[in-house]
């Protein structure tokens, strides 16, 4: 079997695994009463597993993976998922939209848009045609709104409550598998870089989950120092 086989299996596996611990724990032993960020997390695992599966599936039938494949479709849903956990369910606890929040909103937003200032430059050279350059544009854009969150509630100061802090390393993971997603989108299987964001994928499947859970768990006993 390839190298890079033998690496799409052990993400598929990984992420089927702690998917499924997840759904166990949020369903069955927390009878659905974790937070729904923590919901919208497992569930962007099992997207990762489906994505994983049929991506190995892909390479192992030697399928060049261009323009918008059911692959890509599942890395979409991922960020779609994390956008809904940060945005909905946290963003409005710790930024009521007021000024007094707003340098962290421009410095969280620092380097999303200069990633997609460098691809509006750099267009022409990435892509086949039209048609896969506004595909990667799309994704890159979906990405760059999920890294925004999180590089956000990273900086942001904490609140009363204390969720901000309990849930940094969370967020911390989460840049890290933004920058994973954005150097495999433009590197081919079997390459360096691409081996490279396929351990940074692992590292960050086994870790997020746990991490929020014990964020859940930092928050709900968490005593503001008086």
């Amino acid at each position: 079997m390839k190298p890079e086989l033998i690496v799409e299996l052990v993400y598929t596996f990984t992420a089927l695994i702690v998917s499924v611990a997840g759904a166990y724990v949020v369903y069955i032993r927390n009878k659905g009463a974790s937070p729904l960020y923590v919901r919208m997390v497992v569930c962007m695992l099992g997207c990762r597993f489906l994505q994983g599966f049929i991506e190995f599936l892909l390479l192992r039938s030697d399928v060049v993976m261009d323009g918008l494949s059911i692959t890509g479709v599942g890395q979409l849903a991922q960020m779609f998922f994390l956008i809904c956990a940060n945005y909905g369910a946290i963003d409005s606890l710790v930024d009521e939209g007021s000024r007094e929040y707003l340098k962290y909103r421009l410095i969280a937003a620092i380097v999303p848009v200069s990633i997609l200032i460098y691809y509006l430059l750099n267009m022409d050279e990435i892509g086949k045609n039209a048609f896969d350059r506004c595909t990667i544009l799309f994704g890159l854009v979906i990405m760059l709104i999920a890294l925004y969150y999180h590089i956000k509630h990273l900086i942001i100061k904490d609140i009363e409550g204390g969720i901000v802090r309990s849930i940094r390393l969370y967020n911390l993971i989460g840049v890290i598998n933004c920058v994973a997603m954005f150097v495999e989108w433009f590197t081919g299987p079997g390459t360096l870089t691409w081996y490279i964001s396929m351990f940074l994928y692992i590292f960050v499947t086994l870790t997020i989950l746990p991490a929020l859970e014990h964020g859940v768990r930092k928050w709900r006993t968490y005593r503001p120092v008086k």
